[in-house]
């Protein structure tokens, strides 16, 4: 990708997390109707799942293909997820993606919070897994250049977490895999959602 195209990409990126907003337009509380409203279109699906209503919409961040749900529990947006549809043969290149959208949440959420690269028994590095622990314990250490990472990644041996927390809104950019399936996601939550005490 092109300087250019990355800086394009960033800003746009950046532009889906703009504002005060909890995603795009979006508020925290919102109704489903309200934030039908903010939307351009229509919903690709919304379905109910767990006690929530999922609002589903296609879309691309950072230059990667996306879906955009919205999760509404009582009526109200509590949290949302942007779950990444790109699929590659390659499985290292899940980190590449991994990489290129951190730069418009670091520029909208400044220095994350928390940023783990956890490993959980690896089983093709060379190194020993208190080496991987000391010295590739970030994100920005895992590079898609490195040998099996992608594997480890889709085995669930190794998991990539970025976390920001503002005052309104926790958001968690995780890159995780299970049985040779990977998850790349980002996901939103209100939190003053998270402070609510739990129904009896």
């Amino acid at each position: 990708m092109r300087r250019w195209e990355l800086l394009a990409a960033t800003a746009a990126a950046a532009g889906a997390l703009c504002g005060q907003t909890a995603l795009r337009k979006a508020d925290w509380g919102m109704t489903q109707a309200e934030v039908m409203a903010s939307e351009a279109g229509k919903p690709a699906s919304v379905r109910e799942i767990g006690g929530e209503t999922a609002m589903n919409y296609d879309s691309e961040f950072g230059g990667i293909a996306c879906r955009v749900i919205y999760f509404f529990s009582k009526g109200k947006l509590t949290r949302a997820k942007l779950l990444f549809a790109a699929e590659h043969e390659d499985l290292n290149l899940f980190i590449t993606d991994y990489h290129a959208v951190e730069p418009a949440l670091r520029e909208k959420y400044g220095k994350p919070a928390e940023e783990r690269a956890v490993w959980d028994h690896p089983a093709f590095q060379t190194e020993s897994q208190s080496y991987l622990e000391r010295d590739r314990s970030i994100p920005a250490e895992i590079m898609p250049s490195d040998k099996f990472a992608g594997l480890e990644i889709a085995l669930g041996h190794l998991k990539l977490y970025t976390q920001w927390t503002t005052q309104a809104t926790t958001i968690l950019h995780a890159l995780t895999g299970e049985d040779h399936r990977m998850t790349h996601q980002i996901e939103l939550r209100s939190a003053a959602a998270a402070q609510e005490p739990a129904a009896r």
